[in-house]
């Protein structure tokens, strides 16, 4: 009897997965097939007498499995009801039911399934013979998943990072709390340049995110005279960073292919624009001497005090924008 009332346990509750992969479309990375509850073992009814399973749901599921594992096909009523003892719905299985499964061991299941939202619910079962049976709830749960599995963060910048479907709360924590911390809300904070696994502990798994933190600078590819067409000559920024003092520094390169030699620079015009398009900072010059000779290149910086910024607390250089404008030109004229 031990090993018949084993044998109905582990088929149903292998029934339940296999027949909720089958009904329903592929199940999400995020989601997987939990048991509910289950019985213990084998519990006998009395025919026309009502028998009352509990359970609870912790989240809504579209895929929810009610089902009874019997020695045979049987004939039983379900039905179904919440928290407020409306029924919301039932199901009449005949021992002549096609939807009757075994696994070959002379052990049957069948049941209800259906779409459930999260909490409390009873299911009464009336059989219509005395029967011993088994009873199974088992449904499609979403798993705990993180915002972010990887993160890139300028030194000094904080962003939340966040898990969603889960039904417990989150403990997070940081390997290298030096480079990236992060607090009991989930917000990181990135300190220095480095590496650190941001963790969040929650419904009895680990989930991860790789932060990786660089140097606030601003960063671009230099300009070579390959990229510079004959008869012209430009210039663009290709880095800027703070100083302790807060003031911005910001580095050029000019190419000179105008076929002449440069001079100067007229009427330049730099501005720093953050990530989401206002201006950080403006600089402006009348004439700024700069001698390149032709088919060549120079590098030059300007320096933006604090007092002068527009923005005077730091920016995220490393995601923001510099554009220039002008022109250059020789003693007696200038090219635009």
């Amino acid at each position: 009897m031990k090993s018949s009332i084993k044998k109905m346990l582990c088929f149903l509750l292998a029934f339940v997965l296999c027949a909720g992969t089958a009904a329903v479309s592929p199940i999400s990375v995020q989601a997987k097939f939990k048991t509910i509850t289950m019985s213990e073992s084998l519990e006998n009814a009395a025919a026309d007498v009502p028998v009352v399973k509990d359970f609870t749901l912790p989240v809504s599921s579209t895929d929810v499995f009610v089902y009874i594992g019997t020695m045979a096909p049987c004939s039983f009523t379900m039905m179904l009801f919440n928290s407020e003892d409306m029924e919301t719905d039932s199901v009449r299985i005949t021992e002549s039911d096609t939807a009757w499964t075994t696994d070959g061991s002379g052990i049957y299941v069948n049941g209800y399934t259906g779409r459930f939202a999260s909490g409390d619910y009873h299911a009464s079962i009336t059989f219509d013979a005395p029967t011993a049976f088994v009873f199974a709830v088992a449904a499609e749960i979403p798993e705990a998943v993180i915002s972010n599995s990887t993160l890139t963060l300028t030194a000094g910048f904080s962003k939340n990072l966040s898990v969603k479907d889960n039904t417990g709360s989150v403990k997070w924590k940081s390997s290298k709390p030096a480079i990236a911390s992060v607090d009991s809300k989930g917000q990181v904070t990135a300190k220095k340049a480095g590496k650190s696994t941001i963790t969040a502990a929650v419904d009895g798994k680990t989930l991860k995110c790789v932060v990786t933190v660089k140097n606030n600078k601003y960063t671009a590819t230099k300009l070579t005279n390959s990229e510079i067409p004959n008869g012209q000559a430009s210039w663009e920024a290709y880095s800027a960073s703070y100083d302790n003092a807060g003031n911005l520094t910001i580095k050029f390169r000019m190419v000179n292919n105008c076929g002449h030699y440069a001079e100067y620079l007229k009427n330049l015009n730099v501005k720093v624009k953050t990530a989401k398009g206002s201006t950080a900072a403006v600089y402006k010059e009348s004439r700024k001497n700069l001698y390149v000779a032709d088919q060549s290149y120079k590098d030059f910086k300007i320096t933006i005090p604090k007092k002068d910024l527009k923005i005077k607390k730091p920016i995220d250089l490393r995601n923001a924008s510099i554009v220039t404008d002008g022109s250059y030109g020789y003693t007696y004229y200038t090219y635009n």
